[in-house]
């Protein structure tokens, strides 16, 4: 029994014994405990209520977490397993006259293209794409492969079994694709001394003067470790056990010593090529990351790659395409306003926040114009449809893919007609995309998967549309992205860069080499050329003559 209960016992027990006067005391005394017996009663109600509000609140958090981290584990098993293309079937652009019942989602009434035209669209028709069959398809050889010619006759050669003479009418020629190992040999160079008797001169022929002075290593075959290794992906340890089958110890860390000489003869050239990309006026720039050994621990260390691309060939732009590497021992945003030290004018890159520095008023040459990728933005809707089997992330995707339907059109165009297509037909969808993810904004939670990759797309809003207004500029930075497949290639082969040095030596024979690919020259011939007009004094103030557009060799290379 209670406190509350025995005060109201004993208060009715003294009731009934005392006088008339003293009933009011005890009736208040009797209305007081029974108060507080309710209002103990009435806490215990919203306690229990406020309790059970927590409860459901914790559990729709639970359930909101579960259903992140679902999606984040079908983006992992799909990135390991699944299809990693997003490219999709051409679909017809909409014509002039086709019925327009679209809304905002940008799917028609039959699920498919806005710009299908209902039920009379029509597949796109053209010529399919050749597909290879077993031994079917046609080997291009080219003419600068040399040939061994040989004439096989007949046996009895032009004597006919009768005895007479045969007169040739033409003749059958078979060509063969064949291959020559590589071989090393040794360049033995000998200078005769003449002496008169009669003065007692000595004649003898100057040494001829070389890139490398000073080793028993010749200027090709340094080139060839450097393409071995850049452009084959071949780590030095397994140049190292090729040389070994031919008999030849040729250590590894030797090869890094050539390749530090190399690098030292080719930085003023570097230089160069970097001053001539900042000298356009609308790049590429991305980054990815490359393990440097730290000496003394056997770790490693995270530092990155930045790339710094232009390639205008989509525009018919009049610059060459090249590429420059920088190693830096992190990604902070400071290293790209150095590396784009004296640019101006239109940068594409992701969505890194690094780059927004670049965008003050207060940076070295003013502000930079940045043009924001929207494959990364396909990408993040295609990802949440793909966990979560979204229908309005697969309406956002299926609206971006309808605009990149446009850009493959104008490929190869000039930037003029490019801008006049996209205000035209492009801006319309944008728009239209944008009135999507504000309507769908408000009718989910943005902290979903869908609601986080629209936050990243209307973060990056202005700089996604600088495609409308600039015909030069892409709708993505995969141009660059390219680029930087050799290195990540190369890195999972050698795994890791040996020193700060080491990371130099991959970013400036990567740029000179990479660049050598974007312009389809053979990049052997190419360093062997330069080698050989660093040989014969070359000026360095004319090193811009040296850069691979205007190598006169190995010009066959194909992209």
């Amino acid at each position: 029994m209670n406190k509350d209960m025995q005060e109201i016992q004993s208060a009715c027990a003294k009731l009934a014994g005392h006088p008339e006067s003293d009933v009011s005391k005890l009736a208040l005394l009797i209305a007081n405990a029974d108060l507080r017996r309710d209002l103990e009663h009435d806490n215990e109600i919203v306690a229990k209520d406020a309790k059970l509000s927590t409860a459901k609140v914790k559990l729709k958090v639970m359930k909101a977490d579960n259903r992140l981290l679902r999606a984040q584990l079908n983006k992992s098993q799909d990135m390991q397993f699944g299809q990693s293309s997003e490219k999709i079937p051409k679909k017809r652009k909409k014509k002039k006259g086709d019925d327009d019942d679209t809304g905002i989602g940008g799917t028609s009434p039959d699920g498919g293209n806005p710009n299908a035209g209902g039920d009379e669209a029509k597949p796109e028709t053209g010529k399919p794409k050749p597909r290879g069959m077993l031994g079917r398809q046609a080997i291009t050889i080219p003419a600068n492969i040399p040939r061994d010619k040989a004439t096989i006759s007949p046996p009895n050669g032009s004597i006919c079994q009768c005895g007479c003479g045969m007169v040739q009418i033409g003749e059958q020629t078979i060509e063969r694709l064949t291959y020559v190992p590589a071989q090393l040999r040794v360049i033995e160079e000998r200078y005769p001394k003449y002496v008169c008797r009669d003065c007692d001169k000595i004649v003898q022929a100057p040494v001829p003067k070389r890139a490398f002075e000073q080793t028993r290593f010749d200027d090709h075959l340094i080139a060839g470790l450097a393409v071995s290794k850049f452009a084959d992906y071949m780590p030095n340890y397994r140049q190292e056990q090729i040389f070994k089958r031919s008999g030849v110890q040729l250590h590894r860390s030797t090869m890094g010593r050539l390749m530090d000489q190399a690098v030292d003869a080719l930085l003023p050239l570097y230089d160069v090529l970097n001053d001539d990309l900042k000298s356009s006026s609308k790049l590429l720039m991305d980054e990815t990351t490359l393990a440097q050994l730290m000496p003394g621990t056997g770790k490693t260390k995270t530092c990155f790659v930045w790339a710094l691309c232009r390639d205008d060939r989509r525009w018919k732009g009049n610059a060459h395409p090249g590429v420059a590497f920088h190693f830096k021992q992190s990604r902070k945003g400071e290293h790209a306003e150095e590396i784009l030290d004296g640019f101006k004018g239109t940068l594409q890159v992701d969505g890194y926040a690094g780059y927004n520095r670049l965008t003050s008023d207060s940076s070295d040459g003013g502000p930079i114009n940045l043009a924001y990728c929207w494959a990364h933005v396909r990408r993040k809707f295609l990802d949440v449809h793909k966990a979560t089997k979204s229908d309005k992330a697969h309406q956002v995707f299926m609206l971006i893919n309808d605009i990149y339907a446009i850009e493959h059109d104008l490929k190869g165009q000039p930037a003029d007609v490019r801008r006049a297509v996209r205000q035209v037909e492009s801006a319309p969808l944008v728009t239209q995309l944008q009135l999507l993810m504000l309507r769908l904004s408000g009718e989910i939670s943005m902290k979903s998967t869908l609601g986080l990759a629209i936050s990243y797309t209307m973060k990056l809003w202005d700089g996604l549309t600088v495609f409308l207004s600039d015909g030069r500029v892409e709708m993505d930075n995969n141009a660059v992205e390219n680029t930087i497949r050799p290195i990540a290639l190369l890195r999972k082969n050698a795994l890791f860069a040996g020193s700060e040095i080491g990371g130099r030596n991959w970013a400036v024979m990567a740029s000179l080499i990479g660049t050598c690919r974007l312009n389809g020259v053979e990049p052997y011939a190419y360093l062997t050329w330069v080698f050989e007009q660093m040989a014969e004094g070359h000026p360095r103030s004319r090193y811009e003559q040296l850069l691979p557009w205007y190598c006169p060799n190995g010009k066959f290379g194909i992209e």
